[in-house]
């Protein structure tokens, strides 16, 4: 318990010297959270800095959509490179992980649905990334896949803008603002 407080508190301490420091310069930190911590993590921070919907949910939409074809090579690539080798061994890990996942198959039997929804979910082991493994175990063409990831990326952005709406709400209630 102790341990998810401080991680609490970390986070409040990061978005707090963000908000201070940083805020005029939105890609500075924006983008760092987006790749290490997820969708999650910037669109939260982001919505608690302040940014509108209007303006969170297109960036964190084209950062989606620039991982699709990578992730689509990732999984197709074969070749002698080390790196490649590497991103490959570690895609073949992770679909692996995923395909004895209850969860994964559960998704899988869903369908186009369940691709959408392993897309916009906000938990570990979904997001873009089992998304695309997801549309294209199930063999769907690239613009249906695409059409699928996108939307599961829009709706992803709208339930942690709930989220954070909650959160602002919460906040607000504590602190009488």
């Amino acid at each position: 318990m102790t341990y998810v407080k401080g991680k609490v508190h970390l986070m409040i301490d990061i978005v707090l010297y963000l908000k201070n420091n940083l805020a005029d310069n939105f890609v500075v930190y924006f983008i760092p959270l987006y790749i290490l911590g997820g969708r999650p993590v910037a669109v939260l921070s982001a919505q608690l800095l302040g940014h509108t919907a209007l303006f969170i949910v297109p960036v964190v939409v084209m950062l989606d959509i620039l991982q699709i074809p990578m992730f689509y090579y990732l999984y197709g690539a074969l070749s002698d490179r080390l790196l490649v080798r590497k991103l490959s061994e570690r895609a073949g890990n992770k679909e692996r992980k995923l395909r004895e996942s209850g969860f994964f198959r559960w998704m899988q039997v869903m369908g186009a649905p369940g691709v959408v929804a392993i897309t916009l979910l906000p938990m570990k082991g979904c997001g873009m990334w089992s998304g695309v493994l997801l549309s294209k175990l199930l063999r769907y063409p690239k613009p249906y896949s695409y059409f699928l990831l996108i939307l599961g990326s829009v709706l992803g952005c709208a339930v942690l803008l709930g989220i954070g709406e909650f959160i602002l709400t919460l906040w607000g209630m504590f602190t009488g603002r």
